[in-house]
């Protein structure tokens, strides 16, 4: 291989890694996902719907983030839907980070709090 192809590959080698340094950095893609509790250690329904009766303010607050966000009775459990938490559904990854921001000056709902993009 003559040395010019060399440096071409090593070039195009080197800016692949940055771009995908990049992208890892500002969370174009991760390979991680938001997960809650287990199924049998979440709360009952009831008791979010509880959850979020008592923290009216705390519920505002986050909707005031921005015009498309929820706050609502999560069911994720096919097989128990007894079984709930606090679902916040946002739209940017900009309400992502204030929401997350809000939620850990706060104490919470008391109950699980879980985070889904529209």
């Amino acid at each position: 291989m003559k040395p010019v192809h060399k440096k071409i590959i090593g070039v195009v080698v080197g800016l692949l890694l940055i771009v995908g340094a990049l992208a890892l950095l500002n969370g174009w893609f991760s390979g991680s996902e938001d997960t809650h509790p287990p199924c049998n250690q979440l709360p009952t329904v009831s008791k979010v719907d509880e959850a979020i009766a008592s923290h009216q303010k705390l519920t505002k607050e986050i909707k005031s983030i921005g015009d498309d966000i929820t706050v609502e009775v999560g069911r994720p459990c096919s097989k128990d839907q007894n079984r709930g938490l606090v679902m916040v559904k946002y739209g940017t990854k900009t309400e992502r980070k204030a929401i997350d921001d809000l939620l850990s000056r706060r104490n919470g709902f008391g109950v699980p709090v879980y985070l889904v993009k529209n």
